[in-house]
């Protein structure tokens, strides 16, 4: 008995809302909520796409991606070499004994006649994961540069020794060659 008054009190509500127009307002409404549900679901980037930062950026949040950061640093290492003094056009290529990675946590034991070692897993069953420490930067192996010095031997010598300080690379991984531009 009871289920019948709620049923009939939910139809006389829809009765009255149909005489006083306010079924075709709350019509409307669920219709435009569910158009901009699927518009916004549609017309927003979602999380998983790169923003165009630049590579310090995904860095600083654990996010490598090991081509942006060769490029970022092709652009710095072309801007800097810009600045000298007599030189012109400059084209830089990096090269990379590493790519870098994840880096997780280990716990290591010495002794015997092997090292022993094993990631540090936190959380347990389906939840359970090794403990995240962070990125490793790929590692920096040599430098080619292309550049317009007017041909002069001290200018390319000055490149050298500039690049040679600013990123830790001995002068026998850095080239730099005179542009046919």
């Amino acid at each position: 008995m009871v289920q019948k008054s709620m049923a009939s009190d939910a139809l006389g509500a829809v009765a009255h809302m149909k005489k006083s127009g306010m079924l075709k307002i709350l019509t409307a409404v669920l219709i435009v909520g569910a158009l901009l549900l699927i518009i916004g679901s549609i017309a927003l980037p979602s999380d998983k796409e790169n923003d165009g930062g630049d590579a310090s950026e995904d860095i600083a949040t654990g996010r490598l991606d090991f081509y942006e950061y060769k490029k970022d640093l092709e652009e710095e290492i072309e801007s800097l070499c810009g600045t000298v003094s007599g030189v012109g056009y400059v084209n830089a290529v990096t090269f990379f004994d590493e790519i870098g990675g994840s880096i997780y946590a280990q716990n290591t034991q010495s002794g015997g006649a092997q090292d022993k070692a094993e990631y540090v897993i936190i959380g347990s069953g389906s939840s359970s994961h090794a403990l995240y420490i962070g990125e490793s930067l790929p590692k920096l192996s040599g430098i080619g540069l292309v550049c317009n010095t007017g041909g002069d031997i001290s200018k390319r010598n000055e490149l050298v020794a500039l690049l040679s300080a600013a990123y830790g690379l001995p002068m026998s991984r850095i080239y730099v060659t005179e542009s046919g531009k």
